[in-house]
């Protein structure tokens, strides 16, 4: 029989005038009928059927032998208050009332279980990753497993590729040329007192795609400080330089 959740049970208001009771009060008064809820209880915690032994059932509700046995034989044989096969005892009523519990219980899992599978679904869909280059398998969902074909897998290495992507992008950027204004290039050559003119070293590397030599330009201020150090003066570089990709470095 399954676990029991709820741990109590009903207790109708009439239930001390109900005719087998009435019978049992007659003979053993108020404490034959607190005698009987305390069995029940005993039931109760049992899942409503238990071993017919005086000793055993007296212990649990904490009377004494002799009573019990004389009690629990006169609800089974005279008011049949309770049912028994010679081995086992129980109450008819309460073994219902125990079904009715379990049935409930069954009936909220169920209902629990599928609104976490259906926000569970509705969360996958919400958060699925849109990717580029990347095949995404379907999925899908049911009431008692989540299949999930994007594996953890498949995540890492989208992530992968976004790391790459981002590096590489960082990379270019730093390696790319911010190309100079007139204005910036004149206050480099003022701020440095040299005799480059800035008008010339401008257009001389607007006309050529600032680039030195084959290569393109890294550093323009690189390029000032080698037209300054030029023994011509702030004229374009020798034609030697232009096909040094380190002349601006040195």
């Amino acid at each position: 029989m399954a676990k029991l959740a709820k741990r109590y049970i009903g207790h109708d208001e009439s239930a001390s005038r109900d005719e087998k009771i009435l019978k049992m009060r007659e003979k053993y008064g108020a404490r034959g009928y607190g005698l009987f809820w305390e069995i029940v209880e005993y039931l109760f915690t049992t899942n409503g059927k238990a071993e017919l032994n005086i000793k055993i059932v007296s212990l649990a509700i904490g009377e004494d032998v002799r009573t019990v046995r004389n009690f629990l034989t006169d609800c089974i044989d005279v008011y049949q208050l309770f049912e028994s096969d010679g081995k086992y005892f129980w109450s008819n009523r309460l073994l219902s009332q125990i079904d009715q519990i379990i049935a409930i219980s069954a009936m909220k899992s169920k209902a629990v279980r599928s609104r976490y599978d259906k926000q569970s679904c509705k969360a996958l869909i919400n958060n699925d990753i849109p990717t580029q280059n990347v095949t995404k398998d379907p999925y899908t969902c049911t009431t008692d497993v989540l299949q999930v074909n994007n594996s953890s897998a498949t995540i890492d290495e989208i992530n992968e590729i976004g790391e790459i992507d981002s590096s590489h992008q960082k990379g270019n950027q730093s390696n790319r040329l911010v190309k100079p204004t007139m204005e910036e290039i004149e206050t480099y050559c003022i701020e440095r007192k040299n005799a480059v003119d800035p008008i010339q070293f401008f257009d001389y590397y607007e006309a050529n795609g600032w680039k030195v030599g084959r290569n393109s330009m890294k550093d323009w201020k690189a390029a000032v400080r080698t037209w300054e150090r030029n023994e011509n003066g702030g004229k374009k570089p020798k034609a030697a330089d232009q096909d040094d990709p380190y002349a601006e470095l040195r």
